[in-house]
């Protein structure tokens, strides 16, 4: 009784924080609109299933495909790490060229304290048995990234543990910092690429095959914290507490936001995995009713704002889709430099429009 008194008054308490963070965040939002998408598309199946049409992710890392050479390739990055004295970076950028965890295993034994290397841990689960142990060293080691907290719910979710879930997603709605590194890890698996003789291409493809690796299971993880809140949810509204089922439901708006929004939201997989958590959590509200924490508007107004987007990203992807076996590979490489910049978006219809075929636009 006590246990379920606690949850609703931390609930309770996040009410303020949310309006607060959804005033900043969405005023941040207004002054730098502009679509954003990606090329890995995430099928709606409860496993994660997706597939990727990314036409800069079609190849395996060099490891695996260049066998002729792929005798000298440890020697040359051995170099390369020596070149910058075995940093946390360069051991990252090294297990993601080579896909060989024991440069990972390396970097969270010198550098257990880095957020990135923390992170790539927990995504790739490389200490199952300490999961408890990174989560809290990712959240310590980087106490602004909501991200932290999020992955650190979930695990508590999964072990029974719904009261110290809810307190890390408390601790996330004051957090506006959403951030998973991933520009990070291609930048310098991209330096390496280059450095080991590979094409500015084949550097691109390595890369984001790379970080892809990486933000699979962290958006798995994500998208099955947005089922455990909903299942709470639910348990909130059958016991007759409305208010604290309100409250998760703007914690679950919050996520699904950071998710569809800022540098997370330069990826379609993200926004998709955005929109799916925003679109759970309507499941337990009136689709017909107004509220506050959804700008005034209803839920059935809201789903129909995410299938206009949807639409408009379709309708994108199909549009390039038309040009894409075309694409020389100084244009894929533009297109890339362009994402890293602008979001998917925004180089998809620049690639589009330069081949004469401008995609409908809402």
């Amino acid at each position: 009784m006590q246990s379920a008194s606690i949850r609703k008054w931390l609930l309770a308490l996040t009410l303020l924080v949310v309006i607060l963070w959804t005033i900043v965040h969405f005023y941040n939002l207004n002054a730098q609109k502009e679509d954003k998408l990606t090329r890995i598309i995430l099928e709606p199946q409860g496993d994660f299933s997706y597939h990727s049409t990314n036409i800069l992710a079609a190849k395996p890392p060099a490891a695996t495909r260049d066998a002729g050479s792929q005798e000298s390739l440890p020697q040359k990055v051995e170099a390369w790490l020596a070149l910058h004295h075995r940093s946390a970076d360069s051991l990252l950028a090294a297990f993601h060229v080579l896909n060989n965890t024991n440069y990972l295993k390396e970097a969270a034994t010198n550098f257990p304290d880095n957020p990135q290397v923390e992170l790539a841990v927990l995504a790739r689960n490389v200490f199952p048995e300490d999961r408890r142990k990174w989560l809290d060293q990712f959240k310590a080691s980087s106490p602004s990234n909501s991200l932290a907290n999020y992955l650190s719910a979930q695990t508590y979710f999964q072990s029974g543990q719904p009261d110290a879930a809810v307190k890390d997603l408390v601790a996330a709605t004051g957090k506006p910092q959403f951030e998973n590194y991933t520009l990070e890890s291609q930048l310098n698996a991209e330096e390496l690429g280059l450095f080991l003789g590979k094409s500015a291409l084949d550097s691109t493809q390595t890369a984001v095959a790379g970080s892809i690796g990486d933000t699979q299971p962290e958006l798995a993880a994500l998208k099955q914290l947005a089922s455990q809140m909903a299942d709470l949810q639910k348990q909130e509204l059958n016991v007759g507490d409305n208010s604290s089922a309100g409250n998760l439901a703007q914690m679950g708006m919050l996520l699904g936001s950071q998710l569809n929004s800022g540098a997370s939201g330069n990826y379609i997989i993200n926004q998709l995995v955005g929109m799916a958590v925003e679109e759970k959590m309507f499941d337990q509200l009136d689709p017909n009713t107004s509220y506050d924490f959804l700008g005034g508007e209803t839920p059935a107004q809201k789903l129909e704002e995410l299938k206009q987007q949807k639409a408009m990203l379709s309708q994108l992807d199909k549009s390039f889709e038309g040009i894409a076996p075309g694409l020389t590979d100084a244009e894929k490489v533009s297109f890339q430099e362009r994402v890293k910049i602008y979001g998917e978006v925004t180089a998809m219809r620049w690639l589009v429009q330069q081949h004469g075929n401008p995609p409908n636009s809402p």
